[in-house]
């Protein structure tokens, strides 16, 4: 009576306690987790004892700790096109700066703009004082008509640090129209944008002296 007590009086399932086949036990191949964690009861740990059945992860770089984060973008500023620069004509501009001995000698300058007539020799005036540029100024045009040289080119800077007028721009003007080498200077004129533009004067020379006639001057 004990045991039927125990029981129960409903049993629907009891009939299939003999027919269920339990499933076998999986042989285990190594000590569980649990097991491998608890090394406290061993002197020495063998490292590859510990790191049985563990296998490496596939694709490893795919994973985060590879991936390199993405520098921030911001829009590229416009940059300058120079070829658009160089069409940009001086003479447009108010640094713009020529004179003509010769009315009749103007057709000079439109071949210098139009990079017809080449330019022989240099002088460089920029980080000059204006007592140093004076002397550089005087050797190179003795220099220059001694050589015969006909288009000559004198870079003086625009001056855009100076306070009220471009200092040197202004006297290498004094110079070429007031010097001792005036009645030899057919005229001058500010450079194309490739050879300075308004930083810099192309000076014509002439092989002999010129009478003045009626000047034309811009600025």
């Amino acid at each position: 009576m004990k045991d039927q007590k125990n029981k129960g009086f409903f049993r629907p399932f009891a009939s299939l306690d003999k027919k269920i086949i339990p499933a076998p036990k999986a042989k285990s191949k190594g000590p569980t987790p649990e097991q491998s964690l608890d090394v406290s009861h061993k002197k020495d740990i063998d490292f590859k004892e510990l790191m049985e059945g563990v296998r490496p992860l596939p694709d490893r770089e795919k994973y985060w700790w590879h991936i390199k984060p993405k520098k921030p973008s911001f829009p590229r500023k416009e940059s300058l096109n120079i070829g658009e620069l160089l069409k940009i004509r001086v003479q447009d501009t108010p640094e713009y700066v020529e004179e003509l001995v010769r009315g009749s000698q103007r057709l000079l300058f439109e071949e210098l703009h139009a990079g017809r007539i080449s330019v022989s020799r240099t002088l460089n005036l920029h980080r000059m004082s204006v007592e140093q540029a004076q002397e550089a100024f005087h050797v190179f045009m003795r220099e220059c008509l001694a050589r015969g040289d006909h288009c000559v080119l004198i870079i003086h800077g625009r001056g855009l640090s100076s306070k009220r007028e471009p200092i040197l721009k202004t006297k290498v003007q004094e110079w070429l129209k007031f010097g001792p080498y005036r009645r030899r200077i057919i005229g001058f004129c500010s450079a194309r944008q490739c050879d300075g533009g308004a930083g810099a004067t192309y000076v014509l020379l002439s092989t002999r002296p010129l009478k003045k006639s009626k000047q034309t001057t811009k600025k």
